[in-house]
């Protein structure tokens, strides 16, 4: 990784901290209790959502703490897993990357995010939340899985159970303006396949209501390259795209993304358009990955993966 930093440039402080001074530098150090050390144990299968603790933060007189119970927090602070994770210090970086890259190549609305440090120099991913109001009101927002009634709580596994498909017809019969997001969503599932998330689960896609009662896809989160840490499967829900999981008739990737358009209320022509547009992205993507906080290691294997997906949609 890059040396840590001490200071956020000003554009960073009126994007996550509304213009606020504050410390990338945590008063904590990684392994101390309740932060590295109490990462959930293994069981079965590694997902990397799974094995990172999400920890709400607040901001306070320059500096940056874990909000105490029943405080309403500002951002959600993401420390790397532990060593049964492959260059599993590169994880916040990585993260970081992954959506600033869907935002600015991509063109899709995404978090708000940056690095953080621990004491001991281990870097932590730190998000704005979207959902919290600088006036400290919330908005409400419900992820896919709650919305499908889909119970969660006490089986991490039934969040990726279903299709794509089937998210896609939650969010058309919740939106307020289905198309658009559909549209949105298709783009979306097409970047996370590209950047090698595998971990795309239901619980990963949330809707939002607006000050207008608006109900419209949130902006894209938990988006990071999970094949540099884990070896899983390009779709993280069960099923694939589509619901019977073998709907597509032709062979392909770039065949099954334009069939899972057309079966989510959209058209072949958009799916090529979006598909093509996405595929010159590669040449900056590439170009950003070496400006990248990433390791150097990271940054090899991350090429590795990435340029293999883009080649399957040629």
């Amino acid at each position: 990784m890059k040396p840590l930093f001490s200071e956020y440039t000003p554009a960073e402080r009126a994007q996550m901290f509304e213009g606020k001074a504050a410390s990338p530098l945590l008063p904590y150090r990684y392994k101390a209790k309740g932060l590295g050390d109490d990462l959930p144990a293994s069981t079965g299968s590694l997902s990397v959502s799974g094995a990172q603790q999400k920890l709400g933060v607040c901001l306070e007189n320059g500096l940056l703490r874990i909000a105490e119970p029943g405080e309403q927090s500002t951002h959600i602070l993401k420390p790397c897993a532990d060593g049964r994770f492959t260059l599993n210090h590169d994880m916040p970086a990585n993260e970081l990357f992954c959506l600033s890259m869907v935002a600015k190549l991509f063109k899709i609305p995404a978090v708000h995010a940056t690095l953080c440090f621990f004491s001991d120099g281990v870097p932590a991913y730190l998000t704005k939340r979207f959902d919290v109001l600088p006036d400290g009101c919330k908005r409400h927002v419900e992820d896919i899985a709650s919305l499908s009634e889909t119970e969660v709580q006490g089986d991490s596994l039934k969040k990726y159970q279903g299709s794509y498909e089937q998210l896609a017809a939650i969010i058309a019969e919740t939106s307020t303006a289905p198309l658009l997001d559909l549209r949105t969503f298709f783009k979306l599932v097409l970047v996370n396949y590209l950047l090698c998330n595998g971990d795309a689960h239901a619980k990963n896609f949330s809707m939002m209501e607006h000050d207008d009662g608006a109900w419209r896809l949130a902006p894209a989160y938990d988006i990071l390259n999970t094949r540099l840490h884990v070896a899983d499967s390009p779709f993280a829900m069960g099923s694939g795209l589509f619901s019977d999981g073998h709907k597509c008739h032709k062979s392909g990737m770039r065949n099954h993304f334009t069939e899972w358009a057309e079966c989510i209320g959209l058209n072949a022509k958009f799916a090529a358009k979006e598909i093509n547009r996405a595929l010159t992205t590669l040449p900056e993507l590439l170009l950003q990955l070496q400006k990248s906080h990433l390791s150097q290691k990271a940054q090899r294997v991350f090429r590795y993966h990435i340029r293999r997906r883009f080649l399957s949609l040629k």
